[in-house]
């Protein structure tokens, strides 16, 4: 994906005050089934469900190598460190994954690839890209290239002047794509400013769920502010039950990413 190279100052709007304009997630059998096994093919910043977590760290940093920069030009420092969360049976702290901070320096938690793992393989990469600013055609065109099978999620533009939001829905547009397995009634894993937590609803089986702020901005169009997911959530059963035992325990301990409440 090519950032958009905007020469005004970047948009300041809070992520917090960015709504989609319609449901982020079909609901039930209605939502888009992958028939095909699409998601098997899929990746995200080369990371593929069932990769080993070795190979999902080199992928992540070739994808950010020394001196990248994020789609407004800021200078990205990759940071890894371990992904915890918090044992429901135990209270215990385990080690889930890796977390890379694209923008340590900046105490949040936002801007983020979290990847989860069991066994040594990969069962969910998360992308928190809240700093994200695309052209709207160019990004588009380039998604709907790489998730073939994937169906497109239909909203409306926000329309916004001066870092002013117009009070009424813009035209029609697309804010990403989606494509599941089963009976998925939401998306695995939500995030706030002080920690994230996980749904792995007993009747979904894989998720792939890729959605930006469709804006236009001074009359340029762009996605902004953006989330993907790729789970396998009966993988990361299977990861909840062998945590559920007291395996993983990190003992001793403080937690070096933000703690996950299951």
């Amino acid at each position: 994906m090519i950032p958009f190279k905007n020469p005004h100052r970047a948009i300041s709007i809070a992520a917090a005050l960015l709504t989609f304009g319609t449901t982020l997630l079909a609901q039930g059998l209605n939502a888009p089934q992958d028939t095909s096994n699409a998601i098997a093919s899929y990746e995200l910043l080369g990371v593929r469900l069932g990769m080993t977590e070795a190979d999902a760290i080199g992928a992540i940093k070739k994808r950010f190598p020394a001196g990248s920069q994020d789609a407004n030009g800021r200078p990205i420092n990759l940071r890894m460190s371990d992904y915890e969360l918090t044992s429901p049976k135990t209270g215990a702290k385990v080690r889930a994954g890796i977390r890379f901070d694209l923008f340590p320096q900046t105490t949040n938690n936002f801007d983020f690839v979290k990847v989860l793992t069991y066994s040594g393989r990969v069962w969910a990469v998360w992308r928190d890209d809240s700093s994200g600013r695309y052209d709207y055609d160019k990004m588009l065109a380039d998604v709907l290239a790489k998730f073939p099978g994937a169906s497109p999620q239909k909203t409306s533009f926000m329309v916004v002047n001066n870092n002013t939001i117009s009070g009424q829905p813009g035209p029609p547009a697309v804010e990403g794509v989606e494509l599941y397995k089963g009976r998925c009634l939401g998306l695995p894993f939500s995030r706030s400013s002080s920690g994230d937590s996980m749904k792995l609803e007993p009747d979904c089986r894989q998720v792939f769920n890729l959605g930006y702020q469709p804006q236009i901005k001074n009359n340029v169009k762009l996605l902004a502010s953006g989330r993907v997911q790729l789970v396998d959530l009966d993988a990361g059963r299977n990861f909840m039950t062998w945590m559920s035992t007291g395996a993983g325990t990190i003992h001793g301990e403080k937690p070096r990413t933000t703690d996950a409440k299951l």
